[in-house]
């Protein structure tokens, strides 16, 4: 039994004591507002955000605050899946001291943003990860300016009005010292389902310009945006909206912490 506890108790270690990244992952759905924004709880702590897009939720929110912090570190993705290869998701980073800006969602009063925009991405950067076996196309990754001792939100969302998935990811600094060998199982197959490993159905995306209205997005979420816990399943054509999982980098792809601006 102690041999048994002290393998256990390794594993996470060995798991990522390669040339790996990893974000850490949580569970949590519907943060299409400001509302229901997730709330990151700690900036510097590496952590990625699935999502799915739909007509009816098309903006992904992520609320942070900056605390001492005058950058955070950002990164942008979507899934490496062919009929998602021209999908060019932006983010915009959103707080007091921005620029106005002209957006397809309300700002948070006294709020402009800066906006990461990726159309001209044309060469993004391949990721694999081998644990899970998925694959991602980067469009965006680096530290950005956020002004100190205030709320910052990051909001994704496609400017050409079509379905699809993307992935924010935000923080450096590794952290799964109260990780369990079910939820590193758990992660691995949340994962591979959201870039559809072995998955033989044939997915359509729609242009949502074109789509009748839906009756509003509830504005109340069904479980708490904070720390870790298991969603309950969604059922029907949209699957995966803001699922979390572990999306590692290869550490030659990406700045050190330390390389931090100072």
């Amino acid at each position: 039994m102690y041999f048994k506890a002290s393998i256990l108790s390794i594993f996470p270690l060995l798991l990522f004591s390669t040339k790996s990244m990893a974000h850490k992952p949580s569970y949590a759905n519907d943060h299409s507002n400001q509302e229901l924004a997730f709330e990151v709880e700690d900036a510097d702590i590496s952590i990625v955000l699935y999502a799915e897009m739909t007509c009816t939720e098309e903006t992904l929110w992520l609320e942070v605050e900056t605390e001492d912090r005058e950058e955070i570190w950002v990164e942008l993705g979507v899934p490496q899946i062919d009929r998602l290869s021209d999908y060019r998701p932006s983010l915009a980073i959103v707080g007091k001291g921005f620029p106005e800006a002209d957006l397809p969602f309300d700002l948070p009063s006294g709020m402009g943003a800066t906006v990461i925009d990726t159309s001209e991405v044309t060469e993004p950067t391949d990721f694999y990860e081998p644990y899970t076996g998925t694959s991602s196309w980067i469009l965006f990754s680096g530290w950005v300016d956020v002004p100190v001792e205030s709320t910052v939100y990051l909001v994704a969302w496609n400017p050409d009005e079509f379905t699809g998935k993307l992935w924010v990811a935000i923080g450096k600094v590794e952290d799964f010292s109260d990780v369990s060998i079910d939820e590193f199982t758990y992660w691995r197959e949340a994962t591979a389902a959201f870039h559809e490993v072995g998955d033989l159905e044939e997915h359509v995306e729609l242009d949502c310009s074109l789509v009748a209205d839906d009756p509003a997005p509830s504005t109340k979420p069904s479980t708490s945006s904070k720390g870790c816990f298991t969603a309950s399943p969604t059922h029907g054509k949209w699957v995966w909206l803001a699922i979390f999982g572990v999306l590692w980098r290869r550490q030659g792809k990406h700045q050190d912490p330390s390389d931090r601006k100072q």
